[in-house]
């Protein structure tokens, strides 16, 4: 079973458990720099939860923990790198299950998760969200889809931060359960949308919360929904789809770590333990829940059986919605 961090603190038992822990991962893994990749760009819900975590590992293990940049279409940059990269303990990737469903969905996906990943451990979980230009000057869903139905053209458009996710099936699922038809737009990660949204370039986005709470609290867009079953602690005046009468719009994405294939058990053990201490340390947990992820961690065939359920639950899904599968 997955183990769902404790949201005060660790207890005195976890904290001694820790010292083993990381003093091994110290002695397994490369006395080098390390590298953690992502598939997006800086600004965005991955880089701000990623340096949070980087930050920890690096004063845990005593070594340089940078945040190396991949930022491609969806997110599968990293993966692809990933794939090619030496398994020698001083490179893994931070990936979201919304990169993942590309292999579903999109033509050449260039790796492939089941077989070119190796899990180490889950991080955590986060709802998708759907926000709005402030330029549009609604401040509810209902007074959206008012302005959506208004008809001047070009209203039915909203942007998408992992274009061929459930992420973009948000935003297009949401259409149809209030009768409109909603144009994706697909944009290459958070940043660009966030700025369009902010400028009123596109009225509409959809995107992992963590990419838009604090863009929501700075007024340059304004959440009107989450996927979420129950109202988030960062954002407890945003309803859930629920709430507004979508039940069945609800939806759960996770980030998690991954190392190249071939790595020997021995790194894939200390990578896992260094993670695991850092994501359950009250300062990361916190600081996580502060961005709307919530931490979950897991052993790496906890995380593959994960992968083999969550292909067979998306691939479901997708034949539900009518979309034809990549692959």
């Amino acid at each position: 079973m997955n183990r769902v961090l404790p949201r005060r603190s660790l207890l005195a038992a976890g904290a001694a458990l820790a010292i083993p822990e990381t003093a091994g991962a110290q002695t397994a893994l490369p006395y080098k720099p390390l590298r953690i990749l992502i598939g997006y760009p800086s600004s965005g819900g991955s880089d701000s939860l990623v340096h949070i975590i980087a930050g920890t590992l690096q004063s845990q293990l005593s070594r340089k923990v940078a945040v190396d940049y991949r930022a491609g279409d969806s997110g599968m940059a990293a993966g692809e790198q990933l794939k090619k990269a030496i398994p020698d303990g001083s490179v893994v990737a931070f990936m979201p299950s919304a990169t993942m469903v590309g292999k579903l969905t999109i033509p050449g996906f260039p790796f492939d998760p089941l077989v070119d990943l190796q899990p180490l451990t889950l991080a955590g979980t986060y709802p998708t969200a759907f926000a709005v230009s402030p330029k549009i000057e609604v401040s509810t869903f209902d007074e959206y889809v008012a302005w959506l139905k208004a008809g001047e053209p070009g209203r039915d458009r909203f942007g998408t931060t992992t274009p061929g996710s459930f992420t973009q099936y948000f935003g297009t699922a949401l259409g149809r359960a209030i009768g409109v038809v909603l144009e994706s737009v697909p944009y290459r990660g958070a940043r660009p949308l966030l700025a369009d949204l902010e400028q009123g370039r596109i009225p509409a986005g959809t995107g992992g919360i963590t990419s838009f709470l604090a863009a929501h609290r700075g007024g340059r867009l304004r959440l009107l929904a989450t996927s979420a079953a129950k109202r988030i602690a960062a954002a407890p005046a945003v309803p859930t789809v629920g709430e507004l009468g979508f039940p069945k719009l609800e939806q759960s994405g996770w980030y998690a770590f991954f190392a190249p294939p071939g790595m020997p058990p021995p790194l894939v053990e200390a990578w896992t333990a260094a993670l695991h201490v850092a994501l359950e340390s009250r300062e990361v947990s916190e600081q996580l829940l502060q961005l709307g992820f919530t931490v979950e961690t897991s052993t790496p065939a906890e995380l593959a059986a994960r992968l083999v359920a969550d292909f067979r639950t998306w691939s479901e899904m997708l034949d539900s919605m009518g979309l034809k599968r990549a692959n």
